[in-house]
């Protein structure tokens, strides 16, 4: 009788340690340090679509937490901007990548707000940016920007951020300055600004000292050289003494206005109705004799000139010193 009793009581004491045993394996299965996912109620990321490990903080093996990380929870606001995400959403992302839920504990808020990272483009860099760009076609030094405006900045995302201007661009002439510039970041097209402005290019050219009359021979204290904006002036302004001295005026010049090409000619080595020497030659011989000019003659051009002496009407060339040569 005794050993009955014995027999029943080991018999449950084993059923309770069984009953245990079997209760217990879920409470070991979900103890902490198997994987554990931190979601933060507020967190700011960095590229184009929200990742799992920029919103949370992971606690899992290698392969696992790799794997979490890279979760896609949606498209990134924009720079600077910032979107909400719901506590379900993101459990439901984690949750489809299968895992036991014995094996995962999620830690999550109701609603998370993300901002996307930003960084703003100063006018200044653009500034900077476009002087050196003009600097590859125009004198380093020797051109100013004014007037400088940009329009359409906005808050771009973090990241290596360049500009590029249109290379088809050319200054005007009337130095107004109107270009496009795309921004890039991380080598993607992020924006597409306009820059306005004028251009002032200084540079030294002939102006008057003094009114000059139309018909007037030039000297060279009649001019002078002074530095002068280009943008706006004729692109034919004299930027040397040396070229207009001794040139004829063809059109009245006011005092401290530029000399252009087409406000001059030559100075004709002979005039018109002038008594000029003319040698006709022949072979070794030459005869010498006194002619009137028809009309201007030129050094090197030809020239109708009458001989004194005959009468007749004869062809030559003009030399530097005003004669008249004529070859039979």
């Amino acid at each position: 009788m005794n050993t009955h009793k014995i027999y029943k009581k080991y018999l449950m004491v084993v059923s309770c340690l069984a009953c245990i045993f079997h209760f217990s394996l879920p409470v070991l299965a979900a103890t902490p340090g198997k994987i554990l996912i931190e979601v933060a109620r507020t967190a700011e990321v960095k590229s184009p679509v929200i990742y799992l490990g920029e919103v949370a903080s992971i606690t899992a093996p290698d392969f696992f937490k790799a794997e979490l990380t890279r979760i896609d929870l949606g498209k990134s606001p924009r720079a600077g901007r910032m979107k909400q995400l719901s506590g379900e959403r993101i459990t439901a992302a984690i949750n489809a990548m299968g895992l036991n839920d014995n094996d995962i504990n999620i830690q999550v808020p109701k609603r998370v707000f993300i901002k996307r990272a930003s960084q703003v483009l100063e006018p200044s860099y653009v500034e900077k940016a476009l002087r050196q760009f003009l600097s590859e076609f125009l004198p380093k030094g020797k051109f100013d920007l004014k007037a400088f405006r940009v329009r359409g900045i906005e808050t771009y995302p973090l990241g290596d951020l360049s500009l590029v201007f249109d290379k088809r661009y050319t200054p005007s002439g009337n130095g107004r300055l109107s270009i496009h510039a795309e921004v890039w970041v991380d080598g993607v097209k992020e924006d597409r600004l306009t820059v306005t402005g004028r251009l002032s290019q200084m540079r030294p050219v002939v102006v008057a000292t003094t009114r000059l009359e139309r018909g007037q021979t030039i000297t060279p204290a009649d001019v002078t050289l002074r530095d002068m904006d280009v943008f706006g002036l004729q692109p034919d302004a004299m930027t040397s003494v040396d070229q207009v001295s001794g040139m004829v005026i063809t059109r009245t010049i006011d005092k401290g206005d530029c000399v252009t090409q087409g406000e001059f000619k030559r100075a004709p080595a002979i005039e018109k109705g002038a008594v000029i020497k003319i040698v006709a030659k022949k072979n070794r011989l030459s005869i010498i004799t006194l002619g009137i000019s028809k009309e201007d003659g030129y050094p090197g051009q030809p020239v109708t000139v009458q001989n004194l002496t005959s009468g007749k009407l004869v062809r030559g060339l003009v030399t530097a010193d005003g004669t008249v040569e004529v070859v039979f």
